[in-house]
């Protein structure tokens, strides 16, 4: 462990422990602040824009945090809020511009700072989630890594929201209590997300089934879709599998219990269930707490495609928003707009496309706004984000079937592609593709 603490820790803890308030008093004007993903507490987080007027200058930067009164006009006075994945708080404020957009990567997000350059983000704070301290004084970040203990070794403050919530877990987890500045009891109920599927789940699932081998390591981006192909049973019939991710998606967590996921063939992790956060409600986690056939760290470990690449079959799938002709891959803006993030999908994508018998898998439903806007497009609209480049496109799954594009032309992969896309759109992405790509 990285401290040097010799004291009492116990007495460390208890005079650190306080208020959402005392704890935002702490930041100062002109100060930065981190937040990994899953850790933006609430409680924090109002407390923090509460200071609304009395700091200036302060820059955060944090993906997928939940608003906590951060996202106004009036909180920009204060607050400049880059937001580095959009979701269903940050996008309004996007597009009306009154926060702005990181174009962030799990891999190296922190270089300009490690390389000692002028131009490094300082971490001045960053907040966290932690479990209550172990009887050496350890605490854990549970099931939500990401690059909580990385950055914290980084920051000059770390401050810690401790919830009942966040249990033990096994892998890279743990920081001591001397670590940490500040303690903020946050007794919240943990969130709980319904979900619903999309009936073309089921096709994509069955085309995305039949590319995966008994003994594969397996990835699975977050999305709607990816978590619906679980639902309509993706694995259904597979065996020994082991799974290498940067999350999970809800059901995977029970085909541990269930005996699809062993881990047994993996060469990095054998025996292991390996991510950096795992779990999708509350009865997940129970599973994973104190469960050593979970291990769990960092993303600058765990999605730096070298080590992805390790996994010599892994098979990482991940969802898109548009393809082009090309096998061009938009993953999060929609045009200009942003919708999403980056996340891990570029870096699993150039993991399998680097690792000897790997395969980059994308999802995407043939059609978007109610069937009236097909997602495989001829060309790009102006503005739209190149998440994942034709040189490295692999494998395209839509609900009509399958495309392979890896080692192919132009000419080719456009016929590929149209076999896969929407009925009602392939005569005009094949006008399209005669134009484009033939004299």
């Amino acid at each position: 462990m990285r401290h040097d603490f010799t004291g009492n820790w116990r007495d460390h803890y208890d005079s650190r422990v306080m208020s959402a308030e005392q704890a935002a008093s702490l930041v100062q004007s002109g100060d930065h602040i981190w937040i990994p993903p899953g850790h933006g507490s609430p409680v924090l987080l109002a407390a923090i824009a509460a200071r609304t007027g009395d700091l200036s200058d302060v820059e955060i930067r944090g993906l997928g945090v939940p608003d906590g009164g951060l996202f106004s006009a009036e909180a920009a006075q204060s607050f400049r809020y880059q937001d580095q994945f959009g979701n269903v708080f940050s996008r309004p404020p996007l597009e009306a511009k009154v926060i702005d957009y990181h174009p962030y990567w799990l891999v190296g997000g922190h270089k300009a700072l490690d390389a000692g350059r002028e131009d490094g983000w300082a971490v001045d704070n960053i907040l966290i989630t932690v479990s209550e301290p172990d009887s050496a004084g350890f605490v854990s970040v549970g099931c939500s890594v990401w690059d909580s203990i990385t950055t914290s070794r980084r920051a000059k403050r770390v401050i810690a929201a401790v919830s009942p919530n966040t249990r033990h877990t096994f892998g890279d987890t743990v920081l001591h209590v001397s670590e940490i500045e500040a303690f903020v009891p946050d007794d919240r109920p943990a969130a709980a997300l319904e979900m619903e599927y999309d009936p073309i789940d089921e096709a994509i699932a069955d085309h995305v089934n039949e590319l995966i081998s008994d003994g594969d390591t397996v990835q699975i981006g977050v999305g709607s879709h990816t978590a619906g192909m679980i639902h309509f049973g993706l694995f259904q019939g597979k065996q020994e599998l082991s799974y290498y991710g940067e999350l999970t998606v809800r059901g995977l967590v029970p085909m541990v219990e269930q005996g699809i996921f062993t881990g047994r063939t993996s060469r990095l992790h054998p025996g292991k269930f390996v991510a950096t956060v795992v779990g999708n409600t509350a009865e997940e986690r129970e599973v994973v707490f104190g469960n050593r056939a979970f291990e769990l760290y960092g993303t600058e470990y765990l999605v730096d495609p070298r080590n992805i690449a390790r996994n010599e079959g892994i098979v990482a799938i991940n969802g898109a928003l548009t393809v082009d002709l090309s096998g061009q891959i938009g993953a999060y803006t929609i045009g200009p707009r942003i919708y999403a993030g980056m996340g891990g999908h570029l870096a699993f994508a150039l993991g399998a496309f680097l690792a000897p018998r790997g395969r980059y898998v994308c999802v995407v439903p043939s059609t978007a706004a109610n069937g009236t806007v097909s997602t495989i497009s001829a060309q790009f609209d102006p503005g739209q984000v190149v998440s994942v480049p034709r040189e490295i496109a692999d494998t395209v799954v839509t609900e009509h079937g399958v495309a392979r594009l890896l080692g192919k032309s132009v000419r080719q992969r456009a016929g590929e592609l149209i076999s896969v896309a929407h009925p009602d759109f392939r005569g005009e992405l094949k006008k399209e593709a005669d134009r484009l790509f033939y004299p």
